[in-house]
């Protein structure tokens, strides 16, 4: 089961919302074992539970100036000359990055597509000699979606194998290793957020960007998420939609508050607004796809998981109800939509996030990253996180690469601080870490970016809708929600 990410809104500072979070976080102790990949050595198993303690040093959040469209700032921080032992992590001939994935779980491997794009993107450029003279060795941490784990996994990785950076990080309960890793200082290089944690510690770097202050102490402003209404005008501008239905568990609390959280934006952009309670135990649409036809609603919103969402889809099929668009997020955004939703619901579905198609190889920077998933994992599905997986790599080398021969974790997150408008050369909406005055700014002042695509049946894929930056807005509506987690 692939827990769908059914926060379709675009978080000014905001988290994912994966199915994964409607499971009880809560699990049992035991052991994370390091997987390794290609590209990695030294496997082995993470053993040990603890509390977090320590304390960073390095402020994340910064007001830096930005360098050019697209790539990153040069930090000035790299040494001339012979490489050298300059960090943690680092010698002259190698650099050691982490990687804390739920390879399997409650939930199967449906957090493993970043890993593989990263696994592919070390393999790819150790072979065309590494970067600045340097290997990269891989260390990863299965932490199986268990707490204990995950700390286990952090802690081994920190203390055992001497990471410099952790890069892609994708579990559903990071929230176990976050206090440790943020207070031993360590890098979170373009974590994949799961929780709010991207919005709190300032050692966390989402591969999303964030505009929050990341003190470690409050997600954002006074434990208030941040979110714009963009992808909620996109709809409305270029498919037409204008009532909305919004599905979500009035049980289980993160799928309730995310089932308020993108009523209230639909709201502010206009929409009329139904939103239906699903039984979590037992759940059943007859009533609501029947409501569904008699109002017309013309577009879909949900914040529950896949298998439900089938069963939504299949109630949809015998009523013959079509909707202008079914929309999810980057969990659901794999090639199995072809083959595991009805046909009624699958070419209405429509992916909404930051990066551009994988499906999309007129994109130069697309394509280079599928013929490499193609050589370095080959037989593995394809899916948007393995893009991203990939994106991580490739600006970690990019940061890298400012710094010469002698990198350091400090010239990492001087490098990320001073991003504006951060492309990836291509593979992102823009995106940076600038601090923004949230809860003084009602509207937008700066463009609201959306990347979309939308499954088609007559290309056995996904059409990227909007342009290669993304589609932006101007003074688009900003707007509180509280945060269902802390990030730990």
């Amino acid at each position: 089961m692939v827990l769908a990410v059914a926060l379709v809104a675009t978080a000014a500072c905001g988290t994912r919302l994966p199915d994964s979070a409607f499971v009880n976080a809560g699990a049992d102790g035991g052991t994370g074992t390091a997987t390794g990949n290609r590209g990695a050595t030294g496997t082995g198993t993470a053993t040990g539970t603890g509390t977090a303690s320590g304390t960073g040093t390095a402020s994340g959040a910064g007001t830096g100036t930005g360098a050019g469209e697209g790539a990153g700032p040069a930090t000035g921080g790299g040494a001339d000359g012979p490489n050298q032992a300059s960090d943690t992590g680092v010698t002259a001939d190698e650099i050691v990055i982490g990687n804390i994935t739920a390879v399997d779980g409650i939930l199967g491997n449906a957090f493993a597509p970043p890993l593989r794009g990263l696994q592919a993107f070390v393999q790819y450029t150790n072979d065309h000699g590494g970067v600045h003279g340097r290997k990269i060795r891989l260390e990863s941490c299965n932490d199986s979606e268990d707490r204990t784990k995950t700390l286990a996994c952090a802690q081994d990785l920190v203390e055992n194998k001497h990471v410099f950076a952790f890069v892609a990080n994708n579990t559903r309960s990071e929230g176990g290793a976050m206090p440790y890793i943020d207070g031993k200082g360590v890098p979170v290089f373009f974590g994949l957020p799961i929780s709010n944690a991207a919005s709190r510690f300032p050692h966390y770097w989402s591969i999303y960007g964030n505009g929050c202050p990341r003190d470690g102490q409050t997600v954002c402003y006074n434990d208030n998420i941040y979110s714009t209404t963009g992808i909620y005008r996109w709809f409305k501008n270029n498919v037409g939609t204008h009532k909305a239905a919004v599905f979500y568990y009035g049980l289980i609390a993160i799928s309730a508050d995310a089932g308020n959280f993108v009523q209230q934006g639909l709201k502010l952009e206009g929409y009329e607004v139904t939103g239906y309670d699903v039984n979590f135990a037992n759940p059943n649409f007859d009533q609501a796809v029947q409501d569904m036809k008699n109002n017309g609603t013309d577009m879909i919103l949900d914040v529950i998981d896949d298998g439900t969402n089938r069963k939504l889809c299949d109630t949809m099929q015998r009523a013959g109800l079509t909707v202008k668009a079914k929309v999810s997020t980057v969990v659901s955004y794999g090639d199995e939509i072809g083959t595991d939703f009805s046909d009624v619901c699958r070419n209405s579905i429509y992916i909404s996030g930051n990066t551009m198609s994988y499906d999309d190889r007129s994109n130069p920077a697309v394509d280079e990253f599928r013929n490499a998933f193609d050589t370095y994992e080959p037989g593995q599905p394809l899916h948007q996180w393995s893009l991203e997986g990939w994106m991580a790599g490739k600006s970690l080398v990019e940061a890298l690469n400012t710094m010469g021969a002698a990198p350091t974790r400090q010239g990492l997150e001087d490098w990320l601080r001073g991003l504006n408008n951060y492309t990836a050369n291509g593979l992102s909406i823009p995106i940076d870490f600038i601090v923004k005055d949230y809860p003084n700014e009602p509207t937008t002042l700066e463009p609201d970016c959306t990347s979309i695509a939308q499954w088609q049946d007559s290309a056995n894929g996904w059409i990227q809708r909007t342009g290669p930056k993304g589609d932006c807005f101007d003074s688009t509506f900003q707007y509180a929600t509280k945060a269902s987690d802390r990030g730990d």
